[in-house]
């Protein structure tokens, strides 16, 4: 496992998003678009997430399954465009159309996606999908393209390349896609990758050299990753830090070490208790949920996830709270760790 690398604060992050969210129509028919009856509705995919990435740095998102971390990572990229908030790279506000250079913003931030069997355009052979990038940003002559596809391919662990480059996909096994896919990411030498649960689709036997190959390419490389995932040992093996996302919302953010070894939330208390292990020394305290997931259209007044918090108190119904500092290092959206009211609780 990878250790914590400690970041004195940096004044300009790599990636600092303030407040991002991304609301969808959930209710708008053809009579609402036309004549604006009933009232729209919307789902709150993401509402109002910040944090930073430092230079270098690797951060995770985890969370259940339409929590909004993928919606929330594609947003960064204008992949979706943000309802509101601000993303800045490098000290410029990408999310603002008048400032930001698509083209400029596209060579220095790439995806690898999850799907190495859908991701890849089955027409195209290894060769021209690694270097199509190069071709629409005009970059080089055409042998130097030619140079820089082989170069990659060998980055990324095809040897000898001359064996893959006119291959199609289906010609290749699972691991050997996604490394194709890296290649296409990095060849552009970009300072940023969202990498959408770059394993969960592979082999048990193929994960470990993926994601090894990852980490030997972001030292090498200096670039800034962001993994989504809802493998907390992914992320604890993979990321310098994590943010735990509940219904839209970050409630926990810390070193990854300390939210997996010491997590402070309820949720992530949690998340954390009900994930396997095979360490049979790790003792972890197994948290039972109440009731359901809330509706993402209707979300409870309050904290969200005071209905199915075992802590849940009067005051955590009376409005969202904050991010709190804990005692631990890391930052909870919890009313116990909130001073001024823990002290008004009764004992």
């Amino acid at each position: 496992m990878r250790p914590y690398r400690w970041r004195k604060p940096m004044i300009d992050p790599k990636i600092e998003v303030t407040d991002l969210k991304k609301h969808f129509k959930s209710n708008e028919d053809l009579f609402t678009r036309l004549f604006g009856w009933g009232e729209v509705e919307y789902v709150k995919a993401v509402d109002g997430v910040s944090f930073d990435i430092a230079e270098g740095e690797s951060f995770g998102l985890a969370g259940e399954s339409g929590c909004g971390k993928t919606t929330c990572g594609k947003s960064l990229l204008h992949l979706l465009e943000p309802t509101s908030g601000s993303v800045r790279f490098d000290g410029r506000d990408v999310t603002d159309p008048d400032v930001r250079d698509e083209m400029d913003f596209r060579t220095e931030a790439q995806i690898i996606q999850q799907n190495p069997y859908e991701s890849i355009n089955p027409r195209y052979r290894v060769f021209d999908w690694i270097k199509e990038p190069l071709d629409v940003h005009e970059i080089g002559t055409a042998e130097e393209r030619e140079e820089t596809v082989i170069e990659t391919i060998e980055s990324v662990g095809l040897n000898p390349p001359e064996a893959y480059m006119h291959e199609y996909p289906s010609e290749l096994s699972g691991g050997e896609r996604q490394r194709v896919s890296i290649a296409r990411a990095i060849i552009l030498e970009p300072s940023f990758i969202l990498a959408d649960e770059p394993a969960s689709m592979l082999d048990v036997s193929v994960r470990a050299s993926i994601l090894d190959l990852l980490d030997r390419l972001q030292e090498e490389l200096g670039i800034s990753i962001l993994y989504i995932s809802h493998d907390l040992s992914l992320l604890k093996h993979m990321c310098d830090r994590i943010g735990i996302m509940y219904l839209g919302k970050l409630v926990e953010v810390g070193s990854a070490t300390e939210v997996i070894n010491d997590p402070q939330h309820p949720y992530t208390k949690a998340l954390v208790g009900s994930t396997p292990t095979v360490d049979p020394d790790d003792r972890r305290e197994s948290v039972e949920l109440q009731g359901e997931i809330p509706d993402p259209v209707n979300l409870p007044s309050g904290c969200r996830f005071a209905p199915r918090c075992p802590e849940a108190m009067d005051e955590c119904t009376a409005e969202e709270p904050a991010m709190y500092p804990t005692e631990a290092g890391q930052q909870a959206r919890c009313v116990l760790y909130d001073e001024e009211t823990v002290n008004t609780i009764p004992k």
